[in-house]
């Protein structure tokens, strides 16, 4: 949003950005892209806030200094609460990831992938109490890839987000300055749908769900969930890197079919498990051991050093909706 922001300085003024890295202790959420938002946040030399949240009174004391005419907001981690929606406070916009009113919540991405929908978006609409409930300002949507992870649906709402960014500052340039109606279209409530935010159980892998639900599952995880089985209600083990791998119709032509969560083969570091179809095996490379219900894991290392004593051929993981 801050790109297609700065594409448009003949119709707007950034007066500010507030990075959710930037309270407090918001350091945790430092990596690459966060190092790369602060640059751009330099180069542009743009006044970078330092507050702790949109909800402190700082934040208030902020915009009534800047006087923004709209704070546009995106994957912010705070609800915003009354005194900043209020006829006294500046537009506030949101920018979420799905095609409203549906997919509500804090992760779109992976709940669109997950649910099997066929399409998805991304919308600006302004912002009300109630969670991306707020009327719509602007939409676009686009379909969904058999092959779309939440990794990467999260890069192309981005792309789009940044795309509709020059239309949006167009409409609210001439809202504010030409006296033209913003375009706001209310949410049907019959048609929303809430998602809450992912937890460690979402991983939990039903071995005898279809390889459509499983795909669904392993593509919509990634990369905030580990999915995970449990080997014979002993071990805990997280899948860093699951795949689906269909297999030559001769090599899965045993009778009968082994159980589903049967690991069928340990070679070289690779496991192979069955599945609910004889076709298709889960292949893992990169895993992590831990106890059932228990929060720590093993080391990597260590996971991998013990792998081929505990992930025998014949083995089984059971389908457990068990604490990982």
């Amino acid at each position: 949003m801050l790109d297609g922001l700065l594409t448009c300085a003949d119709q707007c003024e950034i007066v500010g950005v507030f990075r959710w890295s930037a309270r407090p202790g918001g350091h945790g959420y430092w990596d690459a892209t966060e190092a790369d938002f602060q640059k751009r946040i330099q180069t542009a030399a743009l006044n970078d806030i330092q507050c702790k949240g949109m909800n402190a009174y700082e934040f208030i004391s902020q915009l009534q200094i800047l006087k923004p005419d709209v704070v546009l907001v995106g994957s912010w981690g705070e609800i915003l609460q009354p005194h900043l929606l209020t006829p006294d406070t500046p537009l506030m916009i949101n920018c979420h990831p799905s095609k409203l009113p549906a997919h509500r919540g804090a992760n779109p991405y992976s709940s669109v992938i997950r649910t099997g929908e066929p399409e998805t978006g991304v919308t600006f609409h302004r912002m009300a109490p109630q969670i991306d409930a707020g009327p719509i300002i602007l939409q676009r949507a686009f379909p969904l890839n058999d092959w779309e992870t939440g990794d990467s649906l999260r890069e192309k709402c981005a792309q789009t987000a940044q795309n509709m960014v020059p239309e949006l500052v167009q409409l609210l340039h001439d809202h504010l300055h030409n006296g033209a109606t913003l375009p706001m279209q209310e949410q049907d409530p019959s048609q929303k749908s809430y998602f809450p935010q992912l937890k460690a159980e979402d991983g939990a892998i039903d071995w005898k769900s279809s390889i459509e639900a499983l795909s669904q599952q392993l593509r919509g995880l990634f990369p905030w969930v580990a999915c995970y089985g449990i080997l014979e209600n002993r071990h805990t083990v997280l899948f860093y890197d699951p795949k689906l791998v269909d297999l030559d119709p001769q090599t899965s032509s045993s009778s009968p079919p082994p159980m589903p969560g049967t690991i069928l083969s340990h070679e070289r570091g690779v496991i192979r498990i069955a599945l609910n179809t004889p076709q298709t095996v889960l292949e893992v490379s990169q895993y992590q051991f831990g106890k059932p219900g228990q929060p720590t894991y093993w080391p990597l290392w260590l996971s991998r050093f013990r792998g081929p004593f505990i992930l025998r051929p014949g083995l089984r993981f059971i389908t457990s909706k068990a604490k990982s």
